[in-house]
């Protein structure tokens, strides 16, 4: 919240378009979950279209309940997820730390805003408080230009978790949290590629939560759709190539690429036509 861009990633995140076919998970697999309150933000008698973090979240409850995860365990955890931070007024203290913040970098307007959302409190409850939690802002870490990967770790014996940023080492500070339990990791990055790969495919603006770069990129590998697309970044000396292949997974690669890969605005973009529908794609930073 502490920048436009931030807020603006925020919308954007939490626009409606995903379905359940997107992510390849039943109408028979949600109709059962909802009838066990194990996904909060779906209204039982609807067919209601998700935004990214609702998406991701089933996509990993139905990671959990394939391995085993009962649903009893699950609806706790879908609790603590999305409603606890709701009845805590997880959006509130949000909007309460960035106005008191020192050194803050929201202008007046901006604190105007918060100011303002906090005095209503209708707003709060059927906004804010919906759509900001732990989970939400772990999601919007990994989607600026500066990402941060994130997964979720559950320990099923004591119905907890946390979310870890990659490089957390599993031996030593996890071990620390959950010694001597069984742990489920659950990264973020593969379930984000897919979901990232349908907006890249889709839209027919800019994404928002893209660099300038990685938009360039995006419409030439949307709109020119070669063959094969090489991708080298050039950074501090380093070279790092990437292949889009034609396949009906390649938004799904170009997502994945870059969340892995930092390709910061103000890099000098070369795109070069080859044979055979190939196109190469140089990026130095």
């Amino acid at each position: 919240m502490n920048n436009i861009i931030y807020k603006e990633i925020g919308e954007t995140i939490n626009d409606k378009k995903f379905l359940t076919k997107d992510i390849e998970i039943t109408s028979r697999q949600i109709n059962y979950w909802k009838e066990r309150n194990i996904i909060p933000f779906l209204e039982k008698e609807k067919r209601g279209t998700m935004n990214m973090p609702e998406a991701l979240w089933l996509m990993i409850i139905n990671e959990l309940s394939n391995i085993g995860i009962d649903s009893k365990k699950l609806e706790t955890l879908s609790y603590n997820i999305w409603l606890k931070p709701f009845y805590e007024k997880y959006a509130d203290k949000t909007f309460e730390y960035h106005l008191n913040k020192k050194g803050n970098s929201l202008n007046d307007e901006d604190k105007g805003w918060l100011k303002h959302f906090l005095e209503n409190e209708q707003i709060m409850v059927d906004v804010f408080r919906k759509v900001i939690n732990p989970f939400t802002d772990c999601i919007k870490d990994s989607l600026i230009s500066n990402r941060t990967l994130y997964s979720f770790i559950y320990c099923p014996s004591k119905e907890e978790f946390i979310f870890s940023k990659s490089g957390l080492q599993l031996n030593s500070d996890l071990n620390n949290i959950f010694y001597g339990e069984t742990i489920i990791s659950i990264p973020f990055l593969p379930h984000l590629s897919k979901l990232v790969g349908l907006d890249i495919e889709r839209q027919k603006n800019d994404i928002e939560y893209l660099t300038n770069v990685e938009n360039i990129i995006r419409r030439t590998l949307v709109y020119d759709n070669p063959k094969l697309m090489e991708i080298e970044v050039f950074e501090d000396g380093n070279k790092k190539i990437c292949k889009i292949t034609e396949s009906h997974k390649k938004s799904e690669e170009l997502a994945n690429f870059f969340l892995n890969t930092k390709l910061p605005n103000g890099s000098k973009v070369t795109i070069e036509t080859r044979s055979q529908g190939n196109y190469k794609v140089t990026v130095k930073s």
